[in-house]
Formats: structure tokens, C-alpha cells, sequence
């Protein structure tokens, strides 16, 4: 009787096994994206030409069997959405080994470190008074010039200088809503505020849309021999777990693809370290991280 009564419950207990592995099961990967370029570009002559436009496109390309959705959304509703555990991927985060509210795919590629945009007029002054590599710690605490940045966006590196340099409102500015990174480039050059922080990338997109721009970029101190990888994130459910371990299955295949590789080289176009970016693409990210 005992072995009977075993036999039931384990047998009943099979549908609803099977039930919970299909709600777990992936039928589609849904993209988040943000205007923020060249991570997505979605208009202008260079639209879908963004570094995560691309990865997105061969990802899909190597999980054909899964449908695609994206959606265009404001970088704070992306970081909410995640906060409620919706699920989504969103294909141009930093990669954390140690999961939070999201979990990341292995490593896609690499940026060089941060730096300060700013105008060439400003720059001068800024490296009189705070050095060339800028000394981040040292102009987030000067107050003659205002700091502008998209509503949402975080900076791992050196969050703790931004976090626990004091600033009021005129001298630290967010920006939120669509654009916010393109908006707060023609804040600087119309003089509302004086220098971001940010990417080489989004320089070189500036020069890319405006060869006669009067931006500049400037290497900070804190992040020099720095470099930050890149990976896929997507909500830290069962759902999005199911999903980075379809992702990584195809990585190898995605990483050396030519329609990725041809869109990183259009923007990291510069040499601020000894070796090419390919050469470093190979060694940190493709010989470690697979």
C-alpha cells in the first residue's frame, strides 16, 4: 500500500513538473532599447547602425527558432521594468559576474574606460585646474562647472566619486526622456552645462554627425588602463535565466560575426591604448571569457 501510494503521488506530480518547465520555456526575446547612440541609433542617416542595433540583429540571426520583439523606451522605465522583475533583455549592459536584479550573458566585447565631453574652450581650463588625465574626484567637487547626465545612468567605475561628491541642483543636471544623451551634448555646446561623462564613443558619434563639432574628449585619472566589458542582461527570473543560457550558446558565433565586428569597428575607431581594439578584443574578451 505504502508503495502504491508513493507511486501516485510521484505520477500526479509529473504534469505539474512539466507545467512549470513550459512557463519557463523561451518562445521569444523581448528587447528593450534605448535612444541613446551609437549603442541603438534608430533615426538619422546612421539609424540602425548602433553597436547594440547590430548585436541584437545577429543574436536573433543565431537563435532563429525565437521570435523578436523591441521596444523603444526611456532608460529609467528600462531600469524600473527590471526592478519588477518584467521580463526583458536589455543587449548593452556592463558585465557583473554576480547577478542582481538582472543576470548578464558572458562577455560581448569591450569600451574603453570614461571620460569628460566638454567643449575645447572649457577642456583648457578644466586641465589647468584639475589635470591632464582629469582628476574626476577633484572637478565633481568644483563647483564652477556644471555636470550633466542622462536620468538613470549609473558609471560602476566611479559611481562612489559621484555618489559621495556633493552637488546642488545647478551644478548637476539630469537629463530624462528620449535622446537624453544626444540632448545633453547640445546642452553642453549651448553653454547650459559644461561636460558629461561618458564613452569615447559617443564622441566619436558626435564627430560622425557634426565633423566641424567643437567637443572634445578627455581621459579621467580614476579609470586610466581601465576597460569596461559588455553583455547582454536580462531579468534575473526564471524566464530571463532560460534566456542568457540560449544566449550564450551562440555567443562564440556572434561575437566574430562580421556584421558586429564591422559595426564595432565604425566606432572604435581610436587607438588610446598601445594595441589595436581588435587585438584587445581578441585577448579580453574572446580568449577569457568563453
Amino acid at each position: 500500500m505504502i508503495l502504491i501510494t508513493y507511486l501516485f503521488f510521484a505520477f500526479s506530480a509529473l504534469p505539474t513538473m512539466a507545467q512549470e518547465r513550459a512557463q519557463h520555456e523561451v518562445h521569444s526575446l523581448n528587447w528593450v532599447i534605448n535612444t541613446a547612440p551609437p549603442f541603438h541609433i534608430v533615426n538619422g542617416p546612421l539609424a540602425g547602425q548602433g553597436i547594440c542595433d547590430a548585436l541584437i540583429n545577429v543574436i536573433d540571426a543565431h537563435l532563429p527558432e525565437l521570435n523578436s520583439e523591441r521596444l523603444v523606451l526611456p532608460q529609467s522605465r528600462i531600469r524600473k521594468q527590471f526592478e519588477r522583475k518584467e521580463d526583458q533583455c536589455f543587449p548593452c549592459m556592463i558585465y557583473r559576474p554576480i547577478p542582481g536584479d538582472t543576470i548578464q550573458s558572458k562577455p560581448t566585447h569591450f569600451y574603453y574606460p570614461h571620460g569628460i565631453i566638454t567643449t575645447s574652450e572649457k577642456a583648457e581650463v578644466i586641465k589647468k585646474r584639475h589635470g591632464h588625465p582629469v582628476r574626476l574626484a577633484s572637478l565633481m567637487s568644483d563647483r564652477v562647472f556644471r555636470f550633466g547626465y542622462p536620468d538613470g545612468r549609473h558609471y560602476p567605475a566611479v559611481q562612489h566619486i559621484l555618489d559621495s561628491t556633493e552637488q546642488s541642483s545647478t551644478t548637476r543636471i539630469t537629463h530624462t526622456g528620449e535622446n537624453a544623451t544626444v540632448a545633453i551634448l547640445s546642452m553642453i555646446k549651448k553653454g547650459r552645462i559644461d561636460y558629461t561623462l561618458e564613452y569615447q564613443i559617443l564622441h566619436n558619434f558626435e564627430l560622425a554627425e557634426h565633423a566641424t563639432s567643437n567637443l572634445v574628449f578627455l581621459p579621467v585619472a580614476e579609470t586610466q588602463g581601465q576597460h569596461v566589458l559588455g553583455a547582454v542582461g536580462c531579468t534575473n527570473t526564471e524566464w530571463g535565466q532560460a534566456a542568457i543560457q540560449k544566449i550564450n550558446q551562440v555567443l562564440p558565433q556572434v561575437r566574430q560575426h562580421p556584421e558586429f565586428l564591422q559595426v564595432l569597428a565604425l566606432w572604435f575607431n581610436d587607438e588610446p591604448e598601445s594595441a589595436p581594439y581588435f587585438e584587445l578584443l581578441r585577448s579580453r574578451v574572446w580568449q577569457t571569457t568563453d
